[in-house]
C-alpha cells in the first residue's frame, strides 16, 4: 500500500497484478472483467503503473502472420472437435475444444486488431498501436504511463499510432505533449502518430 504521506504518484509497494489491471480496465471501459482479462492477455505488450494504470500495445503490420497463425491453430482444432463428436471420443473433444477457444479468443483477437490497424493507419515499418490506456483519474498517472510507453518505443525505434475522440481535449493535449501529431480526422475520431526519434519527456520509470 502507498503511504498516506507519499505524493499520489509515488510508486506503490505492492505490485500491480494482472487481476488488478483487468479490474481497472473493466471499470474504465465499462466492460465485464472477463472480457477485459482476455483483452489484456491477448495484447502484444502490457505496460502498467503500480498506482493504477495499464496501457496495451499492438505491434501492427503483421496481418499475414497473425492470420496464418490463427488459421493454423483454429481450423485443425475445429475439425478435430467435429471428428471427436463424430466418433464419440471424449479425450479428443476435451483436447480440441480448449485449443479452439484459446485460438479464437487470443489469436483471433490479435488477428482482428492487426486488420483494424491496417485499415486505420499506414502500417509500413510496423508501428505500435496504443489501443487502450486506463488509469486511476486525477493522479498524474497517465503522463507517467505514456512516458514509459514512449521510452520503450524509442528503445525499439518504433513509431506509435493511436486514435482518440475528437472531443477528448485532455487526452489530445496529453498525446501532443509527448509529440503525437494529428495524421487524420474521420468523423468524431482523430488518428495521431508519433515518429521514432521525436524525443522523450523524462518521467519516473514504471514496470
Amino acid at each position: 500500500m502507498t503511504s498516506s504521506s507519499a505524493p499520489p504518484t509515488a510508486p506503490a509497494s505492492e505490485p500491480f497484478r494482472f487481476t488488478d489491471a483487468a479490474r481497472l480496465h473493466a471499470r474504465r471501459f465499462n466492460k465485464h472483467p472477463l472480457a477485459s482479462a482476455l483483452r489484456l492477455f491477448s495484447a502484444d505488450q502490457r505496460i502498467t503503473h503500480p498506482d493504477g494504470g495499464i496501457a496495451l500495445l499492438t505491434e501492427a503490420g503483421h496481418v499475414i502472420r497473425a492470420t496464418a497463425l490463427f488459421a493454423a491453430t483454429y481450423v485443425p482444432s475445429f475439425l478435430g472437435m467435429l471428428y471427436g463428436f463424430a466418433i464419440g471420443s471424449i479425450p479428443l473433444i476435451a483436447l480440441t475444444v480448449p485449443a479452439m477457444l484459446v485460438s479464437a479468443l487470443v489469436l483471433g483477437s490479435r488477428c482482428e486488431r492487426q486488420i483494424r490497424a491496417r485499415r486505420t493507419f499506414d502500417t509500413a515499418g510496423h508501428p505500435w498501436v496504443l489501443s487502450d490506456v486506463a488509469t486511476e483519474p486525477h493522479l498524474g498517472i497517465g503522463n507517467q504511463l505514456l512516458a514509459e510507453v514512449v521510452s520503450r518505443a524509442e528503445d525499439a525505434s518504433a513509431d506509435l499510432v493511436l486514435t482518440v475522440a475528437e472531443d477528448n481535449e485532455i487526452a489530445r493535449a496529453l498525446y501532443a505533449r509527448h509529440h503525437f501529431l494529428v495524421i487524420d480526422g474521420r468523423g468524431q475520431t482523430i488518428a495521431m502518430r508519433r515518429r521514432a526519434g521525436a524525443g522523450v519527456i523524462p518521467a519516473p520509470r514504471v514496470r
